[in-house]
C-alpha cells in the first residue's frame, strides 16, 4: 500500500506557489536528451532529500534530433511553454523539484525507457527521495505518463495523467500489483481524445485481482475539450493529493539501497562484449542480493556474473542495450539503476586518460584538486566525469570537468575514478 505523507505546504485545498522569478535550468543527460531542471528554494543551502516532479509535455513541444549540446539546450526551452515548466518560467516556486525532459522530434511517443534514464540520470546528480518520484504529463506527455507507470510501476510513489493521447491497457494490473495511486483527467467534450481513453484505464486498473489500494479515480470536466491542464493544475488539489503518498513498496522503517549500475559503455567490433560496474549502498542496512537483467538491445545478450556488482555481457550485436541493476538489502527493500552499452559496427580508438598521481594528505587539510588529463588520438573530447568509487565522506565540485576539488574529506583511503568519453561515444577511465 502506498504510504499517505502529510503536506504542509498545501492551502484552501490546492498547491501554494507565488510569483518571484523562480529559475529552471537547461540539462543534458549523458544520453543526449535535453531537460529543464528547477530546484526548490532552498535546495543549495542544505544536505535535505527532496521529492521530485517528472513532467511530460505534448506533441508541440518535441524537440531537435541533434546532439550538439548547444541546440540542445535552446531547443528544450520550448518545453517551458506548457505545464509545470510554463508556470516556473514566469516565477512560480514549489516545494518539488522539477524535471521537464524533451522527446525528440523523431519520437512518436514517449519511450518508457527514455523517461527512466532522465529519471535514473537526475537520481544521479541530485538529492532526490527514492520514495517520493511522481508522473504528470499532459495529452502526447498523458500517454507517456501511462507507459512509463505500466512498465516501471515500482520506481513511483503516484501519477497525474491528464487529457492522455493514449493508454496502457495490457499494463493496467502491473499499476495495480503496484498500488500506484493515480488520478486521470479529461474534457467529456475532447474532440482530439475521446474521454473513454482516461476512464477505460481507470477502469482496467481497478478491476485487477487484487484491486489497487487506493482505488485509481478519473475526474471529466463537463463541456470541456482538450486543453484542461491549466485547470487540473492551478484550480484542483491534484498535486496535493500526488505529493501526499510515498512509495508503498519502500518500507516506511527501512531506506532503500543506493543504486548505481555504472558508467555507459561504447564499444567497436569486433569487440562483442562489456563489462558492466555497478555498485551499491544501504544506508541503514546490509545489501543482501543483486540481480543484473536485459531490458532493451538488439539481440539477447548472454550474461555472466548477473547476480554479483560486475556484470560481463557477451554475445552483443551492433546497437544499444541497456542493463538494469536491482539491489535488495536485508530487510527486502530494493532499488533499481538502468545502464547502456552500444556496440558499433565502425572502428573508433578509445580516449586516453590519466586521473593524475596517487595523493597523500594529513588533517586538519581535508580538501584537495586532483588534475586528470583526456586525449584522443581519432577525435576530440567530449566529457569528463570525476565519481567517488570507495572511501569516506567527501563532497566534490567540478565533476564534469579535467579538474575536480575533493573536499569535506575524513581520514581513510579514497578512490575518485575520471571517466572520459570521446565525440564518437567511446569511454575509459582511470582512478
Amino acid at each position: 500500500m502506498r504510504k499517505k505523507f502529510i503536506c504542509t505546504f498545501a492551502v484552501l485545498g490546492t498547491m501554494m506557489f507565488s510569483y518571484v522569478g523562480a529559475q529552471q535550468t537547461a540539462k543534458i543527460t549523458s544520453s543526449n536528451t535535453a531537460y529543464l531542471e528547477y530546484l526548490p528554494e532552498g535546495y543549495n543551502n542544505n544536505s535535505n532529500n527532496y521529492p521530485v516532479v517528472i513532467s511530460l509535455h505534448g506533441i508541440r513541444e518535441k524537440g531537435t534530433t541533434s546532439t550538439d549540446p548547444a541546440t540542445l539546450k535552446t531547443s528544450v526551452l520550448k518545453v517551458a511553454n506548457v505545464s509545470l515548466a510554463k508556470y516556473v518560467k514566469y516565477g512560480a516556486q514549489y516545494p518539488f523539484i522539477l524535471i521537464s525532459p524533451q522527446l525528440k522530434s523523431n519520437m512518436g511517443s514517449w519511450p518508457a525507457v527514455y523517461v527512466l534514464d532522465v529519471i535514473n540520470y537526475v537520481k544521479k546528480t541530485l538529492r532526490i527521495d527514492p520514495k517520493r518520484v511522481y508522473i504528470t504529463g499532459l495529452s502526447l506527455g498523458g500517454f507517456g505518463a501511462w507507459t512509463t507507470l505500466g512498465a516501471y510501476p515500482e520506481v513511483f510513489a503516484a501519477g497525474l495523467p491528464i487529457c492522455p493521447g493514449g493508454n496502457a491497457l495490457s499494463k493496467a494490473c502491473a499499476i495495480a500489483a503496484e498500488n500506484v495511486p493515480v488520478w486521470g483527467f479529461h474534457g467529456d467534450n475532447d474532440g482530439i481524445v475521446s474521454y473513454t481513453v482516461t476512464t477505460k484505464m481507470i477502469n482496467a486498473i481497478n478491476a485487477c485481482t487484487p484491486k489497487p489500494n487506493p482505488l485509481a479515480k478519473a475526474t471529466l470536466f463537463a463541456g470541456l475539450g482538450h486543453i484542461i491542464w491549466d485547470k487540473v493544475y492551478k484550480e484542483t488539489n491534484a498535486l496535493d493529493w500526488m505529493l501526499s503518498y510515498t512509495n508503498g513498496s519502500l518500507s516506511s522503517s527501512n531506506l532503500p539501497p543506493l543504486v548505481d549500475a555504472g558508467v555507459d559503455v561504447v564499444e567497436y567490433l569486433p569487440t562483442n562484449e562489456a563489462i558492466c560496474n555497478g555498485s551499491a549502498s544501504d544506508p541503514d542496512g546490509a545489501i543482501s542480493a543483486y540481480a543484473w537483467s536485459q531490458v532493451s538491445g538488439p539481440a539477447t545478450a548472454t550474461l555472466i556474473n548477473k547476480t554479483t556488482k560486475s556484470l560481463k555481457a557477451s554475445d552483443l550485436k551492433a546497437g544499444t542495450y541497456t542493463f538494469r541493476l536491482k539491489v535488495t538489502d536485508d530487510k527486502g527493500a530494493y532499488a533499481n539503476d538502468d545502464m547502456k552499452v552500444t556496440i558499433n559496427s565502425t572502428t573508433n580508438a578509445a580516449p586516453v586518460v590519466s586521473a593524475g598521481a596517487d595523493k597523500t594528505l594529513t588533517l586538519p587539510t581535508n580538501s584537495i584538486y586532483i588534475q586528470g588529463t583526456g586525449s584522443d588520438t581519432d577525435g576530440t573530447i567530449a566529457s569528463y566525469q570525476w565519481t567517488k568509487v570507495s572511501g569516506g565522506t567527501a563532497s566534490l565540485s567540478g565533476q564534469t570537468t579535467s579538474k575536480v576539488r575533493a573536499y569535506n574529506l575524513v581520514a581513510g583511503a579514497y578512490v575518485f575514478r575520471l571517466t572520459v568519453k570521446d565525440d564518437k561515444g567511446a569511454s575509459k577511465y582511470d582512478d
